[in-house]
């Protein structure tokens, strides 16, 4: 059974659990259901593929606890430090 995201669901980034993002409206695009997703720093489309595959929803009952670093932080200052 296809998973169907309703309208105001929250959800986080896999890889960065600090991106935080709301599905706003949903559009069929060339036959593939899209979800507009919402953030602090704007608005995009993603296919509903793209959205399993890389979020994850964000219960009521379950908060994603934010790090006090950014893990892209992590990320981003640990390549810096192996490229010197």
């Amino acid at each position: 059974m296809e998973k169907i995201y309703e309208i105001n669901t929250r959800l986080c980034n896999k890889e960065n659990k600090d991106l935080v993002y709301s599905i706003c409206g949903k559009k069929h695009l060339n036959g593939i259901l899209h979800y507009l997703l919402e953030s602090d720093s704007g608005k995009i489309y993603l296919s509903e593929h793209a959205i399993k595959e890389r979020y994850l929803i964000i219960n009521k009952d379950c908060e994603i606890d934010k790090p006090v670093v950014s893990r892209l932080y992590t990320k981003i200052t640990d390549t810096v430090t192996k490229s010197n």
